[in-house]
C-alpha cells in the first residue's frame, strides 16, 4: 500500500468520524439533559424528604418522581407530595 492510500482512507475516516459524531449531538444532549433534570430532581425529592420528615411523610425516590420533579422543580414535587397524600 502506497502513502497516498494510507493518506486517503484516513481522511475517509476521519469524515465518517465527524459525520457520526454531528448525526449524534442531537440524542446525546438530550439524553444529557434527561440526567441532569434527573439528578436535580433526585435532590429536590431528598430534601423534600427531610422537611417531610418533620411530620412523618416520605415520597419515593424512583427514576420517575426523580424526572419528574427535575423537569416540573417545584411544582412537580408538590404534585408528587399532592398525588402521594391523595394515594394515602
Amino acid at each position: 500500500m502506497t502513502i497516498g492510500w494510507i493518506i486517503a482512507i484516513v481522511i475517509v475516516g476521519l469524515l465518517i468520524v465527524v459525520a457520526a459524531s454531528h448525526s449524534m449531538a442531537g440524542p446525546l444532549r438530550w439524553i444529557g439533559l434527561a440526567a441532569l433534570n434527573a439528578v436535580i430532581g433526585a435532590v429536590l425529592l431528598f430534601f423534600g424528604n427531610l422537611i417531610g420528615e418533620i411530620v412523618g411523610f416520605h415520597v419515593p425516590i424512583n427514576p420517575v418522581t426523580a424526572l419528574l420533579a427535575g423537569f416540573l422543580r417545584v411544582p412537580g414535587l408538590l404534585a408528587l407530595v399532592a398525588i402521594k397524600m391523595y394515594i394515602v
